[in-house]
């Protein structure tokens, strides 16, 4: 078979198991057009046509019924040697690499001596990423995200409570009357999220259960959200661990046991033997327990905020 590539056996495979284009580029860290391009590489080489495209997703041929069984071999075997790798090595792990979105980068960041003080002797990399983790391929050791694990082979440990309020900018909200009430979800600009942010979707629910129909802007990341509601462009649900640091923003609301979200280390399960993974958790668990109060919005109480607590106290 000429030119045959075995990492296109396991596009096929992911592509397969995700039933989409799209799904497979985001667990592969590929974009659509390349996994595409893979997948039509590999019937070329096969001589034979592996999906269709519907509407509803791909579907298989009968080529690729015959071919699942053999990927899914060659998938459990290369997990089983990755696994098997740090033995065969002879060394226990000095690499730790931990995938978060931007948000949770920036809480490291912010604690990043603590952390390195408890992780002495261990190389720490941050790699930072808003699509879920293949663990298995053994590329990334530790994801944290707030939702658990719907995979048997993936168990978590919970870090903490991240809370979530509304901000406006001091600028805006002086601007902005309304702001500073209940009329903020039906009178003001709002900025929000893509509908397929997979981290975040409860919030775009409870903008939309509080009365906010649409948004003016939607960005794809917290620190773009932060950033444009500090030019004034609107209001946004942020975390209060960053946005009660920023002296240009205004908390407007409380913290909303809705707008409470669990924090959790992802891994295999089959790493948790490794010290330099089980010391890497127990950094994590110090530093997300030193800033508790400032995930869960406790600490930085605005002008504002009283106002609004006075306004539900009356």
């Amino acid at each position: 078979m000429a030119d045959f590539d075995w990492n296109d056996l396991r596009i096929f495979d992911v592509a397969a198991r995700m039933r989409s284009l799209s799904g497979a580029g985001r667990v592969l860290g590929m974009s659509q057009p390349q996994v595409s391009r893979r997948l039509r590489q590999l019937e070329d080489n096969l001589g034979a046509r592996l999906f269709d495209r519907t509407p509803q997703g791909l579907k298989y041929t009968k080529a690729a019924e015959r071919l699942l069984p053999l990927t899914k071999i060659m998938r459990d075997g290369a997990n089983a040697v990755s696994r098997l790798h740090p033995a065969l090595a002879g060394e226990t792990l000095g690499v730790v690499r931990i995938s978060l979105d931007e948000v949770r980068s920036k809480v490291l960041m912010l604690n990043i001596l603590r952390l390195k003080r408890n992780l002495q002797g261990i190389e720490l990399e941050l790699i930072e990423a808003q699509t879920e983790v293949d663990h298995s391929s053994r590329n990334i050791e530790l994801q944290i995200r707030c939702c658990l694990p719907e995979i048997d082979s993936l168990v978590a440990r919970r870090l903490g409570t991240m809370s979530f309020a509304v901000y406006g900018s001091r600028d805006y909200v002086a601007t902005c009357s309304a702001a500073r009430t209940e009329k903020r979800y039906t009178s003001c600009d709002w900025i929000g999220m893509p509908p397929d942010r997979i981290w975040y979707p409860e919030l775009g629910r409870w903008l939309i259960e509080h009365g906010v129909m649409s948004t003016s802007l939607r960005v794809n990341t917290m620190t773009a959200a932060m950033d444009a509601v500090c030019a004034g462009a609107g209001l946004a649900l942020l975390p209060c661990v960053l946005a009660d640091r920023d002296q240009h923003l205004v908390r407007l609301t409380g913290c909303d046991p809705q707008l409470q979200f669990a924090e959790h280390v992802v891994l295999h399960r089959d790493i948790l033997r490794e010290p330099a993974i089980r010391k890497t958790i127990d950094a994590l668990v110090d530093v997300y327990r030193h800033v508790g109060n400032e995930l869960e919005g406790n600490v930085h109480i605005t002008a504002a905020e009283h106002d609004v607590e006075e306004q539900y106290s009356r």
